[in-house]
């Protein structure tokens, strides 16, 4: 390759290829995400916004499962930033905290709550991966995690790090369940690297989707997984411009599986936890009737599902789901044709709303 050129979608493959990287990273933040985890807890908030736009506010939903499952008693609202300024922002006060979730640090409706929130006395804190920005300002915790500039616009491994960033907050303030996180990230970095190395495979299997004329994506997941559904239907529309839809899993069958024909692709993320035996069923019945099925899963792998990582927490191999889709994603928009690292009409920041 000569300095004129480039390989189409280079600088999104290895933006995807440094995630395990990117998870060696946050073990060394672990000590101070804790610390944000104890001192949100110390606050004693009323209530606690989790927030963000796009892959963000899916990143905000992830981490918000181990606080609605095993803290009930905390006020957690998980909302898109937008939605707070539009309709929430007299609800803001002293004893409320904010945890924001921005690539840039300076995404438009994330920074004006963050402000906002700031004149009503909020305790505020900011995921980030970007060492310095605006929000700094606003923040009275600024959780810069360094993974590195991301050289595509799509998010990849900025949305897997700062998921996981979040999520080692919101486990550490659920009694007992970060002591052996150390562990844990090993086996999730495990996943990553062994996923990377069969890229080439998944590759292969996305561009037989096109050859078999797939050009709609049904994305499913339940609980930890329904907010990585949202992020890989997102993924494929924004790169490919494919159509794509996420819903919770059992709701499939209560009208949208009449929409399937053989042009359908449905994508099942079925991690071992609370839900599984109830999608694996669901999983089965498609299979029956013939449909275009592919399942992600730690547990009874087959010739049609891809592996999940096997930790601790079901949320954690929820999220390894969504590097399995990254790639597929890459792969089946580059054998489109399209370049993923210039996906239309998208910008890395969005400045204004």
């Amino acid at each position: 390759m000569n300095g004129a050129s480039r390989v189409v979608g280079e600088k999104t493959l290895q933006d995807i290829m440094e995630i395990p990287r990117s998870i060696d990273a946050i073990r060394e933040n672990f000590d101070s995400l804790k610390e944000v985890a104890a001192s949100i807890v110390n606050r004693n908030c009323r209530c606690l916004y989790l927030t963000g736009c796009g892959s963000s506010y899916y990143s905000a939903m992830l981490m918000s499962i181990p606080l609605q499952i095993h803290r009930p008693k905390l006020n957690v609202r998980v909302i898109p930033s937008s939605e707070i300024l539009m309709y929430l922002i007299n609800t803001l006060s002293e004893e409320c905290c904010i945890v924001a979730i921005s690539r840039s640090g300076e995404t438009a409706e994330t920074l004006e709550v963050m402000k906002r929130g700031r004149e009503r006395g909020t305790y505020n804190v900011i995921i980030t991966i970007s060492e310095k920005s605006e929000s700094i300002k606003y923040a009275d915790e600024y959780l810069y995690i360094n993974v590195g500039v991301e050289r595509g616009i799509v998010m990849t491994k900025s949305f897997y790090s700062m998921s996981l960033a979040g999520l080692l907050i919101t486990l550490s303030m659920v009694a007992g369940k970060s002591s052996d996180m150390d562990l844990e990230l090993d086996r999730l970095k495990e996943h990553a690297i062994n996923t990377i190395e069969k890229r080439s495979i998944i590759f292969r299997l996305a561009e037989n989707y096109i050859n078999m004329g797939i050009n709609r994506f049904i994305v499913l997941g339940s609980g930890p997984s329904y907010p990585i559904a949202l992020e890989a239907s997102l993924k494929l529309k924004e790169s490919s411009y494919v159509a794509a839809e996420a819903m919770h899993a059992l709701e499939f069958r209560h009208g949208p599986i009449a929409t399937l024909d053989k042009n359908v692709l449905v994508v099942i993320i079925n991690q071992d936890g609370k839900s599984y035996s109830y999608v694996y069923k669901l999983y089965e019945e498609l299979r029956n009737i013939g449909a275009n099925v592919l399942r992600l899963s730690n547990k009874d792998l087959d010739e049609d599902t891809l592996p999940l990582s096997k930790t601790s927490y079901e949320e954690l191999d929820a999220l390894s789901a969504i590097l399995l889709l990254q790639l597929i994603t890459y792969g089946y928009t580059v054998a489109s044709g399209l370049d993923i690292d210039s996906p239309r009409r998208l910008v890395r920041v969005v400045t204004h709303y």
